[in-house]
């Protein structure tokens, strides 16, 4: 097992599949924490989209080149009512380069509460050659009044291919800060503050 640390974040690699956890606290009620959390279910369900906008902000591409040796294009999206999954189209890139077109990426999203502890568990059934296996569940906690913890815990295992391609330090270069970043927008959104790209490009 090969354990790779980046900031507050903890990855494992085992058998090819990357473990990735991280927390962060939030200065906001779980309430508010949950109303996010509602939009973003409620976008994934009705304007995928809308989803990409809201809660995708500052994940594309960056100026650090390492940081692009892969990374993923949103193209559409759509919400499949019958079989309650969303289905995503991206793009492949590698080294800022196309590499694969059209990937089609189906998952679904369930939600649970034990005790205080909201648990929101997403699962990819289908995601062709880049994906062998990957599911994760993104957590809400209330430790006080007006604060929350927030955080994730994320299994991916890539497709033969991309197992050789993707190191431990290109998953932590590439995957790892996107992941943390995602969380980090929940975070702010919670704490009332306008996420969207041009905040992070000022950041």
């Amino acid at each position: 097992m090969v354990f790779a640390i980046l900031f507050s974040v903890l990855t494992t690699l085992s058998d090819g599949m990357f473990h990735t956890r991280y927390e962060t606290e939030v200065s906001a009620s779980a309430e508010s924490c949950n109303v996010v959390i509602d939009s973003m279910i409620y976008y994934l369900q009705t304007d995928p989209a809308k989803l990409s906008e809201q809660f995708f902000a500052g994940l594309g591409k960056q100026e650090d080149a390492k940081k692009n040796a892969f990374y993923l294009i949103w193209k559409e999206s759509e919400y499949v009512p019958k079989k309650q999954y969303s289905k995503l189209v991206l793009d492949v890139l590698v080294n800022e380069r196309p590499f694969l077109s059209d990937v089609v990426i189906e998952s679904m999203v369930t939600d649970s509460l034990s005790g205080d502890r909201r648990d929101i568990r997403v699962d990819i059934h289908y995601a062709g050659t880049l994906i062998k296996e990957a599911y994760g569940t993104f957590h809400i906690l209330p430790i006080g009044e007006n604060t929350a913890r927030i955080g994730m815990d994320v299994h991916v295992k890539f497709g033969w291919f991309f197992r050789i391609f993707i190191s431990r330090k290109v998953y932590s270069e590439t995957i790892d800060w996107r992941l943390v970043r995602f969380v980090t927008n929940l975070k702010l959104r919670a704490e009332g503050v306008v996420v969207d790209d041009a905040y992070w490009d000022n950041y």
